[in-house]
Parts: C-alpha cells; sequence; structure tokens
C-alpha cells in the first residue's frame, strides 16, 4: 500500500516535471521569435525549476520509483553525475543568460517584444498554476504535506520570475507605444534579474549535491526508542514504516503512521504535526522528520491509544 502511495506521487511529480519543459519549451520558442530576453530567461528558470525537481526525486529518501528512476536512484555513482551535469547545465544557462541580458543593455537600440509574447505569459501562468495547484491538492489529499510545502516553494520562485519577466516586457512595450526608449530597457533587465534567479537555483542544486553523503541506518535500539516516542502520541492508531538514517552528526527520520479512518485530512495532518513535534524537541540529533500518514485497516487484533468508535474489542497493545 505505501509502495502504491508513493508511486501515485512520483507519477504526480513526474507529470509536473514533463508539464513544465512542456512550458518553457512553448515560452523559450516564443521568446526566441519575439526578441525578448525577459521571455527567454522564464523560460529557463522553468526549464531549471524542472532540473531541480528531478533531483529531489533522484535523492528522495524512502520512494520506491518507476522503472528507470528507481535504477538511478539505486546507482550512488550514478545519480549523484546526473545530479553535477543538472546543476551545472542550470549555472551555465544562467550565467549566458545574464551575459546577453548585459549585451542588450549595452545596445543602443533595444527592441520590445510582440504582443504575442504578453499573450504567452499569461497563458503560461494559468497553465502553471493548475498545474500546481493539481498537485499541492493531491499530495495534501494523501497525506504527503512536506511534498506539498517543497511545491509551493518551488512555485512561489516560478511566481517571481514570471512576474519579473512579465513587467518587464509590459514596460519596453510601453515604451515602444509611448516612444519612451529609457522604458525598451526594461525587457534586458527583467532578464537579468531572472538570470540571478536561475544561478541561485543552480547553486542550491550544487549544495543539495554536495550534501547528499552516503547514510547509515541506525542500531535497532536507537529506532526503537523513536518508536515508542511517537506510539506515545494520541491519535496514532500503529506505526506502520520507521527508518532513521544518520548523516554525519544528523539523523533524519521517515515514519508512516495510521490513523482512524473516521477523521478528516486536517485532523490526521495534526496527529502527525505531534508526533513530529515531539521527536525533534526530545531528540536534538534528529534534523528532519518525513512524516506521513494513512488510514487505519480494520481487522487488526489491537488498537492503539486512539480508540475507534463502535468497536469494544479491547487493545493487545495496552
Amino acid at each position: 500500500m505505501n509502495s502504491e502511495r508513493s508511486r501515485s506521487l512520483e507519477t504526480a511529480a513526474l507529470s509536473g516535471i514533463v508539464g513544465n519543459l512542456a512550458l518553457a519549451v512553448l515560452k523559450g520558442t516564443v521568446g526566441y521569435a519575439a526578441n525578448s530576453k525577459a521571455l527567454l530567461g522564464d523560460a529557463l528558470h522553468t526549464a531549471a525549476d524542472s532540473a531541480s525537481r528531478l533531483q529531489e526525486l533522484l535523492f528522495s529518501k524512502g520512494a520506491t520509483g518507476h522503472g528507470m528512476l528507481a535504477r538511478l536512484r539505486n546507482g550512488e555513482k550514478v545519480r549523484t553525475v546526473i545530479s553535477v551535469v543538472l546543476a551545472i547545465l542550470v549555472l551555465m544557462s544562467g550565467l549566458q543568460l545574464a551575459i546577453s541580458a548585459v549585451r542588450s543593455l549595452s545596445s543602443s537600440d533595444p527592441q520590445a517584444p510582440g504582443l504575442y509574447a504578453l499573450i504567452t505569459v499569461f497563458i503560461a501562468l494559468v497553465l502553471r498554476e493548475a498545474l500546481f495547484q493539481f498537485q499541492y491538492r493531491y499530495s495534501i489529499k494523501h497525506g504527503h504535506k512536506a511534498e506539498a510545502d517543497r511545491y509551493a516553494n518551488h512555485e512561489r520562485y516560478s511566481l517571481y520570475a514570471s512576474l519579473i519577466a512579465l513587467i518587464g516586457m509590459i514596460g519596453a512595450m510601453t515604451g515602444e507605444a509611448m516612444e519612451w526608449p529609457a522604458l525598451l530597457y526594461l525587457d534586458p533587465t527583467a532578464a537579468l534579474l531572472v538570470a540571478c534567479l536561475v544561478l541561485r537555483k543552480g547553486y542550491l542544486m550544487v549544495m543539495n549535491t554536495a550534501y547528499q553523503v552516503p547514510a547509515q541506518p541506525l542500531q535497532e535500539e536507537d529506532s526503537r526508542r523513536f518508536m515508542e516516542t511517537i506510539q506515545r502520541v494520541y491519535g496514532i492508531v500503529t506505526v506502520e514504516h520507521l527508518h532513521a538514517q544518520e548523516t554525519g552528526h544528523f539523523i533524519t527520520v521517515d515514519v508512516t503512521i495510521s490513523v482512524n479512518p473516521r477523521i478528516t485530512v486536517q485532523e490526521a495532518q495534526e496527529i502527525a504535526d505531534r508526533a513530529k513535534n515531539l521527536l525533534l524537541a526530545r531528540f536534538p540529533q534528529v534534523t528532519h522528520v518525513q512524516m506521513q500518514f494513512i488510514s487505519y485497516q480494520a481487522g487488526y487484533p489491537y488498537k492503539s491509544n486512539h480508540e475507534l468508535p463502535d468497536n469494544d474489542v479491547s487493545s493487545l497493545l495496552q
């Protein structure tokens, strides 16, 4: 069941990557035809966002993955090489965009993009928001709040890049219409700002690769302490899965709990958050907790500290 949930979430993530790449191709093609450096920068940032998400999938913990993705994830050297190559490509692309924007700013005859480029930006914004809402709601529905938060973080900076490009294009078009030459430089200026966001994305990808050192599983005694702590949280029926790894001096814990199927998703998320906060507070060496929840499957001969209604069978765990 956990394997199926993981595969479904990875399918949603891969769909987002493919969708973003399609948007990047659309914006890049129109940006090149319209001679808009800002729109080209927005396309590049969208492509860099897809590369970053792919890198996260390669290094994600506790995931099963599809055939090719699973093989890449299991190969330590291969996934590291792919991650480094992606990061370098993003950095080089951002640097090239910055150089091109500076050259346009140095030009004495900048040009404003066509109206169809502006229409493309609005269409891309609508499609991007629809894609984000699908991924975000899908992750929340299946109890993966951490994954939803990552989507929100990527979406925020992508929105920044699109808005910067939009402002630059509108400013340049306004300058051409009103014959204000100074405003024509807003398009390459926006491209330079977006290039900074792309370089930031590449830097984060490099750092993410550098800190992905091999993790060592904890001893059974330490994992048992985490298990006992989680089981004390009111509302948790069972701990379905717990995997703790030590990376350097830090510990990451991946947990899947089951909760009463009659409660709401929000209530289940509150229970998961309480368990996560308890682990972080009680064990200072724990720096990251990936907490997921599923519905408790009836038929087990036991219950936990959270009594299921309409069931008078005594718990064998208490």
